[in-house]
């Protein structure tokens, strides 16, 4: 939870620098540098590679830009029109009319046009007109989804009592835009990207007002006071306005007002270990009865095949947009850098690198600590490889490794480390010209498509999965790289990711896909023993919601590339700053107290018959769990997403309100009845929802008062407010991490989450005498939770934490028995 850590800094001075040639990106280049002008130009088969993508780019682009008009519908609309046009006789309305009229006297300012034979040059007008229309009919259906997607009242509206106006805007956005028959196609991945609006900066008087009413209930009268007088003298001096002003002058250059400082500032200028205070991980499996194989490479070969499907429905942008409620759309964006990125880590600011599908063809396999660069695609067609050739390629690395019993390298320890140490050893030792070997193993691993890792340990509970997922034993994640797919001794899987690029919800729908494809095929994929059905193969053309499976034969090992052992020259100076590196990750990873249960008395069908909402509940129960945890109310962090606009990240959902305090304090006061309980219980979910649905629309608190921050400092304007606001701890740090983004159509018998689900993940604490707590709401039957904290501090402790936690929610369901 990197944005909840971080502190906002100074902007460091841009240097300049040469611009130089790539030769691995194969694309023609210009460059100038101190050696003079470089023109390069890669290989001709190389050239044709780029013309092809360039083509299948440019058409994917027009169908962007034409939607929600179907391609076909357009053409068939331009050449029907032309055709009509050209034969109708020359005092026909649409040949000599005023628009006609006005239309050739346009044309005739054009030279060549007059040299045309006049029927050339009428179908060719007319060609122009109705392309025209098209894009101005275009142009217009999109400003008008603009001002759909802009209307967010029917965020604050309950279940059954939807307003005319909203109802109105349904139909508008459903029949409108989604089902239009043969005229509208399917949207493609960024088909409403550009329609969803941008995210302005909110009134600074009502952020203030919302940030005092959050900290009143955590701090002393005289505290509050003294802020309160800091707030009002904020805005009331002109301070307020004058860096209001500037926001807004950025809102008008920038569709998001806050999201690349967000990232700048809080992600890539954040100099502290990724490791445990920034990364996060995912365990796949929460039913153990229902894991599809017990070994390792069987899954790891599957898992990886559906990784590569999604990769490439996102290159293709083919991937549907996701939408709330199978309506609304939320921004795509940060699904273009799920593969092929990595964060490389600099001495003041990191940077965040994204090759083009083209240029990262390969995977990099850690198996007991050596490095293996594996390419899944077949050498002649570029087929991504199926499941049994994958497998293949797996098998070949861990047999090598048995025979050649090459050097383990404990390499990855260095990812742990606080960024500016990293930049400096991977400069010295890693990339510069002295370290040219070095240098060709790292571009590797960093230009892959992700990595994957082979763990030797065999978990057997989600605690030991947790640690495993997010620690390992410190030598073996690559925490800079955009994900790593874990898969364990067992089978079991799960997944190790870096913050940066995107939000836990985006890694989490790409990797549910990836098991749901796997449950639904898995009596095709797998035998009775577990070991792969090699007798079957994709068939045809897949979807999203679908991917055929047909009989096919043995792979052809002749067009496939043979993996590739990656080795490392280690130095006795790379040596000792790998054992530094080594010894502060198992201090941390020995710091790090991590537990994960399953709550399975009730889920969120008993919560919905209570007239509670889940998250809300949850968070009443977080509340109540912490207090009788700590004795006293501190701030309280919940992540939200701003989805809703055009590149939103997240936003602040401040849980502990003055209404969660009194339900806390009401369910300790052995007088007080279950009717006053339950009415303050509702009225604490009822602001809860609101700060959530506030935070949701661009009414949040923090990232308003984060810009203005970033704001002052740049100019050098004195703000003490903003600066007490934003160093405020946070002691309770939480995240729900959304199941089921998936159709349930993709699951088994159409599983809604009762039988196929995950326990979803988890991160390290916020503060070091605090909690991190993450839970998701899996079906109907069972909630999960993910507490962590450090063992240095005696006042937390995360198996107690839980403890509290289920006998909270306990106590809340108590409440409605009758």
């Amino acid at each position: 939870m990197a944005e909840a850590r971080a502190a906002c800094r100074p902007v460091p001075a841009i240097g300049l620098h040469s611009f130089r040639v790539d030769p691995a990106l194969h694309t023609t280049q210009v460059a100038m540098s101190s050696d003079g002008f470089v023109l390069y130009v890669p290989h001709p088969y190389f050239l044709w590679k780029s013309l092809k993508r360039l083509v299948h780019e440019t058409r994917t682009q027009v169908q962007t830009l034409l939607w929600p008009l179907r391609p076909r519908f357009v053409i068939g609309f331009i050449a029907g029109f032309a055709a009509y046009v050209s034969g109708r006789p020359t005092e026909h309305w649409l040949r000599s009319g005023r628009l006609a009229d006005v239309i050739w006297s346009v044309d005739s300012l054009l030279p060549f046009t007059k040299l045309l034979p006049t029927p050339v040059r009428v179908a060719y007008l007319a060609t122009t007109t109705a392309s025209a229309v098209i894009l101005v009919t275009v142009f217009i259906q999109k400003c008008f989804l603009r001002m759909l997607l802009s209307y967010h009242g029917w965020l604050f509206e309950e279940r059954g009592q939807t307003s005319n106006m909203t109802k109105i805007w349904a139909a508008c956005l459903k029949y409108g835009y989604l089902n239009r028959g043969l005229v509208a196609g399917k949207p493609l991945l960024f088909a409403f990207q550009y329609a969803l609006p941008s995210l302005k900066p909110p009134r600074v008087q009502e952020t203030v007002d919302q940030f005092l009413v959050s900290m009143k209930p955590v701090m002393s009268e005289s505290e509050f006071a003294e802020l309160t007088e800091e707030a009002h003298a904020f805005v009331k001096t002109g301070t307020a306005s004058t860096l209001q002003s500037y926001l807004w002058t950025k809102s008008l250059l920038s569709r998001n007002y806050v999201t690349d400082w967000w990232i700048r500032f809080v992600y890539l200028r954040g100099r502290s270990s990724l490791f445990v205070n920034s990364n996060f991980y995912g365990i796949a499996d929460g039913n153990f009865d229902v894991i599809p194989t017990n070994k390792q490479l069987p899954r790891a070969a599957v898992i990886i095949h559906h990784w590569l499907l999604a990769r490439q429905l996102i290159d293709r942008e083919r991937l549907p947009p996701y939408r709330i409620n199978n309506l609304v759309p939320l921004c795509m964006d940060q699904y273009t850098m799920a593969f092929n990125c990595v964060r490389i880590p600099g001495r003041e600011c990191d940077t965040l690198r994204c090759w083009d599908m083209d240029e990262s063809r390969h995977i990099v396999v850690i198996y007991k600590g050596v490095y293996y660069s594996l390419v899944p695609f077949t050498d002649d067609t570029r087929r991504i490889l199926t499941p049994t050739e994958i497998m293949s390629l797996l098998q070949g690395i861990v047999e090598s490794h048995e025979d050649s019993q090459p050097q383990p390298t404990k390499i990855a320890a260095l990812t742990t480390l606080d960024r500016a140490t990293w930049a400096a050893v991977r400069e010295e030792h890693l990339v510069d010209l002295g370290s040219r070997h070095n240098r060709q193993t790292l571009d590797h691993i960093e230009r892959a498509m992700f990595i994957v890792n082979l763990d030797d340990n065999s978990p057997k509970t989600f605690d030991d999965a947790a640690m495993g997922l997010f620690c390992s034993d410190g030598t073996d994640r690559w925490c800079d790289k955009s994900f790593s797919f874990v898969v364990f001794k067992n089978g079991k899987a799960g997944i190790h990711t870096e913050h940066t690029w995107a939000d836990a919800p985006v890694i989490a729908h790409l990797f549910e896909w990836c098991l749901a494809c796997e449950a639904k095929s898995s009596h095709m994929l797998y035998t009775k023993s577990g070991d792969l059905n090699s007798e079957i193969s994709p068939k045809g053309t897949f979807k999203w919601s679908d991917i055929p499976w047909g009989p096919r034969t043995m792979p052809d090992t002749a067009n496939m590339r043979a993996t590739q052992l990656l080795q490392w020259r280690i130095t006795p100076e790379l040596q000792a700053e790998i054992d530094k590196a080594e010894a502060g990750a198992v201090a941390a990873m020995n710091d790090l107290d991590l537990k994960v249960t399953m709550h399975d008395k009730y889920g969120k069908n008993l919560v919905k018959k209570a007239g509670v909402s889940p998250d809300a509940w949850i968070q009443a129960a977080l509340q109540l769990a912490y207090f009788r945890d700590q004795g006293r109310f501190d701030l309280t962090y919940e992540s939200s997403m701003t989805r809703l606009f055009y590149e939103g990240r997240t936003e602040t959902i401040r849980s502990c309100s003055a209404e969660s305090c009194a339900f806390v304090r009401a369910m300790e006061n052995k007088s007080s009845t279950k009717e006053e309980c339950i009415k303050l219980l509702k009225a604490s979910s009822e602001r809860h929802v609101n700060t959530s649905r506030l935070a949701m629309t661009g009414h949040g608190v923090d990232r308003h008062l984060f810009a203005l921050y970033v704001v002052a400092v740049g100019k050098n304007i004195e703000a003490p407010f903003l600066k007490k606001a934003l160093t405020s701890p946070w002691k309770l740090s939480t995240s729900q991490v959304p199941q089921r983004q998936t159709p349930s159509g993709l699951w088994p018998n159409n599983d809604s989450g009762d039988v196929y689900y995950s326990p979803s993940g988890g991160f390290g604490p916020v503060a070091d005498d605090g909690y991190g707590v993450s839970y998701s709401i899996s079906g109907e039957l069972r909630f999960f939770f993910h507490v962590s904290s450090k063992k240095k501090h005696s006042t937390t402790d995360s198996a107690r934490m839980q403890k509290q936690i289920h006998q909270a929610l306990a106590d809340l369901a108590a409440l409605f028995e009758k």
